[in-house]
């Protein structure tokens, strides 16, 4: 498949990454950061995304147990002045959409959040399937293993894009036959 090479990190990898001019040809960053997170420093790069929501899910009507964890969970934050604030559809859209306006640069997309394990691989996946487009789902979950084997992407955010990209679950289903925690 043709499309850019992506690279998913976590923020002190991207920022030794960076630091190396011309290491990985990286033309284009989608940074995400939390509340309490920084995004990396990307001044430098000519197509930027910077994104900000937290590694936090939103609760499913269908799921009252994993309804429960994220209130427990958000009661733990609220006590150190925090409201965790999950991905949106919005946040699919925006990946999507500059998904859309790079796939024809020379050179590396860098995804990065603060670990480099669910939200940047969530938007390296997104990122795979617009460029491939329908049917190629099972490449795109195996190409963003193969890229990261550690990665968790965030089930809310693929989910997200999924719909945008109307695949009809179709990405949700092969990350999850990859991923099923």
């Amino acid at each position: 498949m043709n499309h850019p090479q992506v690279i998913v990190l976590g923020y002190s990898e991207a920022g030794m990454l960076l630091r190396k001019p011309g290491s990985a040809n990286v033309q284009a960053i989608i940074a995400i950061h939390g509340q309490r997170e920084f995004a990396v420093e990307c001044d430098d790069i000519p197509h930027r995304l910077l994104l900000q929501f937290d590694d936090a899910e939103s609760p499913r009507a269908d799921d009252p147990i994993q309804t429960a964890r994220i209130q427990l969970r958000q009661r733990e934050a609220n006590e150190f002045g925090l409201n965790l604030s999950p991905p949106t559809v919005e946040h699919a859209k925006a990946i999507i959409e500059f998904a859309n306006s790079i796939a024809g640069i020379e050179g590396t997309l860098l995804c990065q959040c603060q670990g480099g394990i669910s939200r940047s691989s969530a938007a390296a996946l997104l990122c795979l399937a617009t460029w491939t487009g329908p049917g190629n789902e099972g490449y795109c979950v195996e190409h963003l293993l193969s890229v990261r084997p550690s990665v968790i992407p965030h089930c809310d955010l693929v989910a997200f894009g999924d719909e945008v990209l109307h695949r009809n679950r179709a990405l949700v289903e092969f990350l999850r036959a990859q991923r099923p925690f």
